[in-house]
């Protein structure tokens, strides 16, 4: 893998909670709405793509796929990845995060959460080291929030806590949400 790919899937994996993370990169620049429907891109951001008709001139798709760990430390872990893509996403970063599962069937059925963060990047010229600087500045974005906020520190803090406490409304919400 491309260092600064690798970068910013170590930066994911840093955070206490994550399971495990991978980057992808997929060019939806001539997807088109008929295409949606096809069962190999099912697990892209289709909202977006059928508001645009289809993918834009150029386009491409950084989707960075991680699961989380059953506890308290995965749904903290969601937490700081919801409020740090929106707050990439208010200051004016195409990104948004998703959840995505398989269907309910029995088998199957509370083994398949992940979720994706969808970043697009559009360049007309689509010259990959822009790409590639554009991912590294991504990367050090995540670690320096990380870092910022000390988010290791609060996750394990906070995991600590929920373990040792059985009547909090944090626990509860934990419960609910991981509950199989």
């Amino acid at each position: 893998m491309v260092e600064r790919v690798q970068r910013l899937s170590n930066a994911m994996m840093s955070i206490p909670g994550v399971r495990t993370a991978s980057v992808n990169k997929h060019d939806v620049s001539e997807l088109t709405i008929s295409d949606l429907s096809l069962p190999p891109y099912a697990d892209l951001p289709l909202a977006v793509l059928r508001r645009s008709e289809g993918g834009l001139p150029c386009e491409l798709l950084i989707a960075i796929e991680f699961e989380l760990d059953g506890g308290t430390a995965g749904l903290l872990a969601l937490e700081f990845l919801s409020w740090w893509v929106r707050d990439a996403a208010r200051g004016g970063a195409p990104m948004q995060l998703r959840s995505l599962a398989l269907p309910p069937l029995e088998q199957q059925f509370g083994q398949t959460l992940r979720f994706q963060i969808d970043w697009f990047h559009s360049d007309p010229e689509q010259d990959i080291e822009r790409l590639l600087t554009a991912v590294d500045a991504l990367a050090a974005d995540l670690e320096a929030s990380l870092e910022h906020y000390a988010i290791e520190r609060q996750i394990k803090a906070g995991a600590a806590r929920a373990a040792h406490t059985t009547d909090t409304r944090f626990l509860a919400r934990v419960r609910g949400l991981f509950a199989g």
